[in-house]
């Protein structure tokens, strides 16, 4: 039994395979992958009585390699379009994997992250694929900074500031730079792996001598509102974070010491930078 041989040139299949994509629904979008698929397809049943010419075959070669160059450009140009929609009022269509509903999500984007070859903006603490925007509106959010030029900070440990805005208390810390958010009078660096000395609970007061030793037990790994003391100028600023670790001592007192993560301070306050230890760590 004759097997049968698949003519013509890639841009019929192509043709081909799109129109039949697009019978079923499917969009018919080709990507590299197709693209070599079909030339693969196409050299295994060719007529052997009248083979691929070689100068046909490193045409389609050329064709392949230029259309995986424009899909690698093409990344790089979603990549850096991202990060300039952080901080600015974007409106994107998603579809419900589930129910397979077109929705609108409407909001500022606070980050951007890359994942499987994708890049997604945080849009109300959802993930939105970044080619899913179909418009970017002007709020009076917005600054003119360009938010993209401190992505360079993530994956860096650097030195920021917090501050008490009511007494202008500041105390200088150190920590790992994971994301960069855009805030509504200025930009943040969020920051893993903050040591800090505590000196109160923020959020709730009892006059029980255990407290803050019980509340940091029941609290580890959560988000907690505490004041952090700076040692040497004694100044006091209450936080916000993820409590990740607390220390205490042979006696199983809380020595005060504390390791906070998701803690924001000013990308303007950055005074030093230098190689992560989870970078340099191996």
């Amino acid at each position: 039994m004759a097997t049968n041989a698949v003519s013509g040139s890639i841009e019929d299949i192509i043709a081909k395979t799109t129109n039949a994509a697009s019978t079923r629904k499917t969009g018919g979008d080709l990507g590299k992958n197709d693209f070599l698929n079909l030339l693969v397809t196409q050299l295994r049943y060719q007529d052997p009585l009248n083979p691929t010419d070689d100068k046909e075959f490193i045409a389609q070669m050329a064709q392949f390699s230029s259309l995986e160059q424009m899909q690698n450009m093409n990344g790089a140009l979603t990549n850096s379009q991202a990060f300039n929609l952080i901080g600015k009022d974007v409106t994107a269509s998603i579809t419900d994997p589930k129910t397979l509903e077109v929705k609108t999500v409407q909001g500022l984007v606070s980050t951007v992250k890359m994942s499987s070859g994708k890049t997604y903006l945080v849009i109300n603490n959802q993930d939105v694929e970044a080619d899913k925007v179909t418009e970017v509106n002007d709020n009076i959010y917005n600054t003119n900074t360009n938010l993209s030029s401190y992505t360079n900070l993530i994956g860096y440990r650097v030195k920021g500031a917090v501050y008490d805005s009511e007494t202008s208390d500041l105390i200088y810390l150190s920590g790992d730079v994971k994301e960069i958010q855009k805030g509504v009078n200025e930009d943040y660096a969020i920051m893993d792996g903050v040591s800090a000395t505590i000196s109160a609970v923020t959020d709730s007061t009892s006059t029980d001598p255990e407290f803050i030793k019980n509340y940091l037990k029941t609290n580890e790994g959560k988000q907690v509102k505490i004041t952090i003391k700076d040692k040497n100028s004694g100044y006091l600023v209450p936080v916000t974070a993820i409590l990740k670790s607390f220390e205490t001592d042979v006696n199983g007192n809380i020595t005060g010491a504390v390791v906070l993560d998701d803690l924001p301070v000013s990308v303007y306050s950055v005074s030093n930078i230098q190689n992560s230890t989870t970078q340099t760590t191996k």
